[in-house]
């Protein structure tokens, strides 16, 4: 078994003990958010895609501003963010703690601003604890392989619980404490249908997703790059008409999360898009149901569209994972790529 096949298919687990974790220590982090004005997210590569997700969430569910950088253009430009950021706590996620362009610019923004930081992390002892005020810990979720799977996954849902608790809402964090309840039966029920799409003659891969989510979903378009070494990009829903629509044709799978929300407009989409390729994978998070152009994966129904989501990009992964497998690329060996980069 490859390691990324292994740490895939086993983040479901992590998850259950990264949500126990993050009860166990409410009291703190709700101390540690209880005087956030503005947040900042940092992230480098995945972690910059999920900073995205997590910045959006928050300010869903806390009506407080908050925005994601990355960490190396915060490092290059530092004084430029200087007006942004001075007063603002900065949460910093991270696999291992030790990407040079995430510890130095928390330092100095530390330093240099006073900010309060906060750290998501999968490594303990790392630099990135040395510098944070507080840290949240779920090692048990760290990658051995170089592409992410179960700690992106695990970062996210680390990032939403805290998102959760700030918030003060009981049922988002009880239902991301279930998820691990549904993912026996959902994981085995896809297998059939992911593998086969995986070897259905596509070359190139677009993911389409919309609302807190759509950070995880862009990090779901990196891991074709990544696991398959397939050209890949994310666009929002709709906003695909206006200009990256001209790409998509015979030879591109488009994968298309659906939300909750405009049913009818989402259907619109993926009809046209349905015209262009016959490569349409449609993971479902509303529990509507009725019939939508393409394969249609209906997510569990466990939550909110944010929740479900974490199904959403397991089954992009997987497939990823069958698509190297059957072009005879190797998912643990991404040439010129490092598990995190230092400078």
């Amino acid at each position: 078994m490859f390691l990324t096949e292994k740490e895939l298919r086993g983040q479901f687990d992590a998850l259950a003990h990264t949500i126990k974790t993050v009860k166990v220590h409410r009291a703190e982090a709700a101390a540690a958010l209880a005087n956030v004005k503005t947040l900042c997210v940092l992230g480098c590569g995945s972690s910059f895609s999920l900073a995205k997700s997590a910045a959006t969430q928050y300010s869903q569910h806390t009506g407080k501003p908050a925005w994601a950088l990355a960490a190396g253009d915060l490092l290059v430009n530092f004084t430029t963010y200087e007006k942004l950021l001075r007063g603002s706590t900065l949460l910093v996620l991270s696999r291992s703690g030790s990407t040079s362009e995430a510890v130095r610019a928390a330092s100095r923004c530390k330093e240099e601003f006073g900010c309060k930081v906060l750290s998501i992390c999968a490594r303990e002892g790392s630099p990135m604890e040395a510098v944070a005020d507080w840290s949240l810990l779920i090692p048990w979720a760290f990658d051995e392989a170089v592409c992410q799977t179960r700690t992106v996954s695990n970062l996210y849902a680390a990032a939403l619980a805290l998102i959760y608790v700030a918030a003060g809402n009981e049922d988002g964090l009880a239902r991301l404490e279930a998820l691990s309840h549904f993912a026996p039966t959902f994981c085995n029920e896809q297998e059939a249908v992911l593998s086969q799409l995986a070897t259905s003659g596509w070359d190139r891969a677009v993911v389409l997703a919309d609302g807190g989510y759509a950070g995880l979903a862009e990090e779901g378009a990196l891991a074709f790059k990544e696991i398959c070494r397939r050209d890949s990009n994310h666009y929002h829903v709709l906003d695909v008409r206006h200009g990256p629509m001209v790409q998509i044709g015979p030879d591109t799978l488009v994968i298309a999360w659906v939300s909750s929300g405009d049913r009818e407009l989402q259907s619109a989409l993926l009809s046209d898009i349905a015209k262009k390729t016959s490569h349409l994978l449609v993971l479902d998070l509303s529990p509507a149901g009725e019939a939508l152009p393409g394969t249609r994966i209906a997510l569990p129904d466990c939550g909110e569209d944010d929740v479900k989501a974490i199904f959403a990009l397991y089954c992009i992964q997987l497939l990823c994972y069958h698509h190297a497998l059957s072009r005879g690329v190797d998912p643990d060996k991404p040439e010129g790529l490092d598990a995190w980069i230092k400078l």
